[in-house]
Formats: structure tokens, C-alpha cells, sequence
């Protein structure tokens, strides 16, 4: 099944790394746009939330992620952090979506680095992935060294190499924000990432 905005089969299932987690029911190729904000998706805007009851504050803090204004919208999917993550966030145009950044096999977990994700308020997690490069602790408003920045870069930038090789689910949906997203990274003309901790796809002539 596809929960949310996601453009490839998955499923929930129990995970290693923390509780549930999301899993690939097919073959997803490096390169392959997995997730998007579709236009279905509704976030609640930063002036409302301070009149959220505490309980559903926690959980927007648990589980929620910001757009660039600062409004909230809890994932459903609770994708699980990775300091080794087979999926990274990135931007074009301004409009955010999440890339496979090496071949996924069938029945993986999906894994993202929660580093990446916006926030206007510092929050920190012990880290439970129990990879190689595990980092132990990661968060919004902590220090980013250069090896984990440049390991991000390195594995988008190839992962973009791919970009128009790989079946695109996201350039057939009937959805305003798809089809928007759709012709921004169509307008790159060989693509590449501006090298920032917000990773951007730009063309490689000029921004």
C-alpha cells in the first residue's frame, strides 16, 4: 500500500532500530523520489500551535516535522532515524522532498536522517540505529560536523546522477503540489546540489 504521499509500496512492520517502521515492499532504485507534501497534507499553522493542548504539543514534538514558515504536520508514517540512511531530504525550488540515496531492496526498512529535517526549536534523541557511523545523539540546534555534512552531499549528489535513469512515480500523480514539484526539477538542466546543510538541486550553469 502507499500511506501518505509516499510514491513507492510500503508497509509497517515491527523494526530493529525503535517500534514500528516503514518497509519497502518493492525494489527502489538510488535515485527514486520517495516522499513529497502533497497537497492533502495539512499543516497547523505556527500561530495555532501554542493553543494545542500539552499532550498534542508532545506529539507534534515526537513526531512532527515544520515547514520553512514554522507550521507543524505530524508524519503518520514514523519513519525511523538512521545515521546510515537509505533516504535524505533535500529542496528544489524551495519545495521540499525525500530521495533514495542507494538501491533499496525488497522488505528493507526505510530509513531517513532526522539531522536534515527543519525545526525552529531545538530538540535533541539518543540515537538507537546501531550503525557503523552511528553519531549517538543527533537533533535540531546541535553542531553538524564537516564528515557528516559531507557525507550527506556526497550521497545526494550521486543519487541525483539518477534522477532521470529511474521511473519517477511523481511525474504521472494528479496532484497540484506533484505537478508543481514535477516541473521545478524538470527545469534543472544537469542537475547538482548547492553544497549546504540545506541541500538544494540547482542547475549546473547557474541557481
Amino acid at each position: 500500500m502507499i500511506i501518505e504521499m509516499y510514491l513507492v509500496e510500503i508497509y509497517n512492520d515491527k523494526s530493529r532500530i525503535e517500534g514500528d517502521g516503514l518497509f519497502s515492499s518493492e525494489f527502489i532504485p538510488q535515485g527514486t523520489i520517495v516522499y513529497f507534501y502533497g497537497i492533502d497534507d495539512c499543516f497547523i499553522p505556527k500561530d495555532d500551535f501554542q493553543f494545542l493542548s500539552y499532550d498534542m504539543r508532545e506529539l507534534f514534538y515526537k513526531y512532527g516535522v515544520q515547514d520553512e514558515a514554522g507550521n507543524m504536520l505530524i508524519k503518520e508514517d514514523k519513519i525511523n532515524h538512521s545515521c546510515d540512511a537509505n533516504i535524505l531530504s533535500m529542496f528544489v525550488d524551495g519545495i521540499y522532498f525525500d530521495i533514495a540515496v542507494r538501491d533499496i531492496q525488497v522488505n528493507e526498512e526505510l530509513t531517513i536522517d532526522y539531522g536534515l529535517f527543519y525545526s525552529t526549536f531545538p530538540w535533541s534523541m539518543e540515537c538507537k540505529c546501531n550503525s557503523a557511523i552511528c553519531r549517538k545523539n543527533f537533533g535540531s540546534g546541535l553542531s553538524i560536523d564537516i564528515q557528516t555534512q559531507n557525507l550527506w552531499h556526497r550521497r545526494i549528489s550521486d543519487a541525483i546522477c539518477h534522477l532521470f535513469d529511474v521511473k519517477q512515480n511523481l511525474f504521472f500523480i494528479d496532484d497540484e503540489k506533484a505537478k508543481g514539484l514535477t516541473l521545478a526539477i524538470k527545469s534543472k538542466l544537469n542537475p547538482k546540489i548547492f553544497p549546504n546543510i540545506k541541500f538544494t538541486l540547482i542547475s549546473a550553469d547557474g541557481p
